[in-house]
């Protein structure tokens, strides 16, 4: 179905009654009309793609080389995109221009507390810079310039052959149909090789797996284009101590049977340094106390999280007898009355 509907829409295009006198349009009608003649019988695709010709073995068509109907080869997406190509003829060579230098990553790995307070790393990074020789062309100046003989001056080279082609960027010239003789400094790089130190700031707050961009960091450009970017994949080390919800923090905080039942007066640590918490007489095992403002800090703003106390109550092993005594007495008190209201 989508065949059709591509067909039909480049046919009305092409017909030779819509195009009365155009050479060119008829031309692609008739390969057209081949095209959808192979795509829509699986036999004659397959005698493409093994012989470059549908009819089978035989005299090649001069293409269907590096093309697959089988697999997909050379044609991705629909068979819309496949017939797009059709009545577009490849132009002349082009000029190109800047082109932006490629991305790096880079991974650093930091404490606790530094993600927590924010630190500066110095990074020894191994990158490209734009030759000064060639202000980054990769030619030698002042040399002369010729034709480029892979291409034969278009710029570009054609994949395939019969009505499935298409073209690519020529790789030796990179599509200005010229060659000339390389730099001797950049060997026809446009660029050179750097060690660089670059001292980057990593915000407090810093959660792990964050990636921090630093512009103009990654590799040249060439012929005039800018850096690339780097990078940073963050690793912040876990503190054993706390678990970390984005900007808040939680501790387990064992508390006895008596500092649960009558309240208590406890210090527990905090990312800086150590801080003190009310236990309200009767808190359960299982609830959490909030200190605002205690958790870690909130990149880009002054607002810290919180940090949550979640208590965890200890029942003592008793062993000797006159604390075994004072728990009789307590239980004589709580005659089970906590399990009054459990079942019901």
């Amino acid at each position: 179905e989508d065949i059709k509907k591509a067909y039909r829409k480049l046919a009305r295009k092409f017909h030779p009654d819509l195009n009365p006198g155009n050479k060119e349009s008829e031309a692609r009608f008739k390969e057209l009309a081949e095209a959808n003649d192979v795509l829509s019988d699986s036999a004659k695709r397959k005698n493409y793609d093994t012989y470059g010709d549908p009819a089978g073995p035989g005299p090649q068509m001069g293409g269907g080389q590096g093309f697959s109907f089988e697999d997909g080869g050379g044609f991705s997406g629909s068979f819309q995109d496949l017939f797009q190509g059709f009545g577009k003829r490849p132009t002349g060579r082009r000029r190109p221009g800047p082109r932006a230098g490629e991305d790096t990553q880079h991974t650093v790995r930091i404490g606790f507390k530094d993600a927590f307070s924010g630190t500066r790393l110095t990074l020894n990074l191994h990158r490209s810079e734009t030759c000064t020789a060639c202000q980054g062309s990769g030619d030698k100046v002042g040399a002369p310039v010729s034709t480029c003989p892979t291409c034969s001056g278009r710029g570009y080279q054609e994949l395939g052959g019969g009505f499935f082609r298409s073209r690519e960027e020529c790789p030796a010239c990179g599509g200005t149909g010229k060659k000339a003789p390389p730099c001797e400094t950049c060997k026809g790089q446009g660029r050179i090789p750097r060690n660089e130190s670059v001292t980057v700031a990593i915000p407090a707050g810093v959660e792990d797996g964050t990636r921090l961009r630093v512009a103009g960091k990654g590799e040249a450009g060439r012929r005039g284009g800018g850096p690339g970017d780097l990078y940073l994949q963050v690793q912040v080390e876990p503190d054993p101590r706390f678990e970390r919800r984005g900007a808040n923090l939680y501790l387990d905080l064992p508390i006895s049977f008596s500092e649960s039942a009558l309240g208590a007066k406890v210090e527990i640590p905090t990312p800086e340094g150590h801080s003190t918490i009310k236990i309200p007489p009767g808190t359960q095992g299982g609830a959490n106390l909030r200190l605002k403002g205690l958790g870690m800090p909130i990149p880009g703003a002054s607002q810290r999280g919180d940090l949550f106390a979640r208590i965890k109550v200890v029942t003592p092993k008793i062993e000797d007898e006159r604390s075994k005594e004072l728990l009789r007495e307590l239980a004589e008190l709580n005659d089970g009355s906590i399990r009054a209201d459990a079942w019901r």
